[in-house]
């Protein structure tokens, strides 16, 4: 029987947030900011596993003020992390035994995931190998010179989207390309460029703008105020 994985990248260190502290243990409306990530898919019929990857250094913390705490039954792997986000992806996904199965990697700092998202994918990848949400850009795009900070020229928007997470896989292909990618050395900004470099062919689901990753204490005071309204 085909088991569906998650694994929660929750090893950055935060530090656009400008916090000494681990992001994930921010407090969101009192609890920790990676609670309200690791429950989406804790209470998600479609997942079997969680696979958790965290910095060592708080890997005792986060077992105690979280997983023991909210009692998280799925979560079957606390990871360390590495020095990157794919580094960290790589750990947790070697942590997983089995060969064949599908597998959602997603941002701990995204927190107001819904059901309905996790659902879609899963529905979608069993028709393609990989398959993302994205959201069209809305606002007027500008291609730059860096150099000297000047215009190049505008370009059509209409042709761009903005990549969010959980991305899903088919797991054999995902860790192979991931396999791949550390033997090269080459490093990428997210699991599906990864798999796309490496021949992998992605579909695109429709996200959602409150599906919002936790960069900025801006981005904690919005999470706050969509929770509060929407009840995520």
């Amino acid at each position: 029987m085909k088991k569906y994985f998650a694994i929660i990248a929750a090893a950055g260190n935060g530090a656009r947030f400008c916090n000494s502290n681990n992001k994930m243990l921010v407090p969101l409306l009192g609890r920790p900011l990676l609670t309200y990530t690791l429950d989406k898919f804790e209470e998600s019929e479609k997942i079997d596993e969680i696979i958790l990857v965290v910095r060592p250094q708080d890997h005792k913390k986060i077992e105690q003020e979280m997983i023991n705490k909210y009692y998280y039954s799925k979560v079957k792997f606390i990871i360390g992390g590495g020095s990157t986000r794919q580094e960290s992806v790589y750990n947790g996904l070697m942590a997983i035994k089995e060969d064949e199965g599908i597998v959602l990697i997603h941002d701990g700092a995204r927190p107001l995931l819904k059901e309905e998202m996790i659902v879609e994918l899963i529905g979608m990848i069993g028709n393609f190998v990989g398959v993302i949400p994205a959201v069209p850009i809305v606002e007027t795009v500008k291609k730059v010179i860096l150099s000297n900070m000047m215009v190049e020229r505008t370009v059509d928007r209409n042709k761009f989207w903005t990549v969010q997470t959980p991305q899903a896989f088919q797991l054999k292909q995902i860790r192979d390309c991931y396999k791949k990618a550390m033997k090269d050395n080459i490093l990428f900004t997210d699991d599906s460029s990864l798999f796309e470099y490496y021949g992998g062919k992605i579909a695109i689901v429709r996200g959602s703008e409150e599906n919002i990753k936790i960069t900025t204490k801006v981005d904690l005071l919005l999470a706050e105020a969509l929770i509060k309204k929407c009840h995520f």
